[in-house]
């Protein structure tokens, strides 16, 4: 896993790394970043969610940040980006 690379989220419940469920990540859209955690649903059931974590406000602005910096193209993309995340904000990221 490499901070900051796409992952690709699939109709049929593949991802592209595989990644398993609970893996911090960015969700960017409209030009907006959001910090949580991916949760995937079995294969034959296939849901995603985003939990976002109680400190998220704190968060976001310095996500946004680091891609403004590194991938600011990320931010004029129309469709939705989900990369995952820098460890220096998971490792702040807090949870109920």
């Amino acid at each position: 896993m490499k901070e900051l690379e796409k992952i690709q989220v699939f109709a049929d419940g593949r991802t592209s790394p595989e990644v398993n469920s609970g893996v911090p990540i960015l969700l960017i859209q409209d030009g907006i970043v959001q910090v949580g955690r991916i949760h995937l649903g079995e294969a034959y059931d296939f849901n995603m969610e985003i939990e976002h974590p109680i400190n998220q406000s704190k968060l976001d602005p310095i996500a946004t940040k680091i891609i403004k910096s590194e991938q600011p193209e990320y931010l004029k993309s129309k469709v939705s980006i989900i990369v995952f995340c820098p460890e220096k904000i998971s490792d702040m990221m807090k949870w109920d």
